[in-house]
């Protein structure tokens, strides 16, 4: 079974326990967050995701959701893709899986996939550290979301301030 941010009883029913409900209203919990774990709850009778993968977070950000996970990651994009295209298909817009708790560089390429990330550096400006990313320029065409979107979705990813480069 799939871990996800709500227990069994909340992914199997339509309603949500007073523990999940309450974490809804306080904002800790979305509605993004319950729709997709709901799906993962029935996909993961019909595929076989098990346990070794975790939903943390999904996001939806406009034009995708946004899911951030822990662990191995092949198993929610499954055979062939069969697994992320039926998440897809559920939710009815485009998904990006991104692996946390890694490198910063593999997560962050994660979400910018069609355009290559060259590196990931840290700055120090005065009591904060800054990350900058580095993109290669030529590769903006490949992006595969709107910019502003991308970047709402590297807020949930970088901890701290990001500054993206074009090189």
């Amino acid at each position: 079974m799939v871990r996800l941010p709500i227990c069994q009883d909340c992914a199997a029913g339509r309603d949500l326990c007073p523990t999940h409900r309450e974490m809804l209203e306080k904002g800790l919990l979305s509605e993004t967050d319950v729709k997709v774990s709901r799906i993962l709850y029935e996909l993961d009778g019909y595929y076989r995701i098990g346990d070794t993968v975790e939903l943390v977070r999904a996001i939806d950000l406009g034009s995708f959701v946004l899911l951030l996970v822990r662990g191995d990651v092949s198993r929610l994009i499954g055979k062939g893709g069969r697994v992320l295209k039926a998440i897809r298909q559920k939710v009815g817009k485009p998904v990006r899986i991104v692996e946390i708790d890694v490198d910063l560089k593999k997560s962050v390429q994660d979400l910018f996939s069609g355009a290559r990330v060259i590196g990931v550096g840290e700055e120090r400006r005065g009591e904060k550290n800054v990350y900058k990313i580095y993109v290669l320029r030529r590769d903006i065409k490949f992006l595969p979301f709107k910019y502003k979107d991308i970047e709402k979705a590297l807020s949930y990813i970088v901890p701290g301030d990001f500054v993206v480069e074009f090189v």
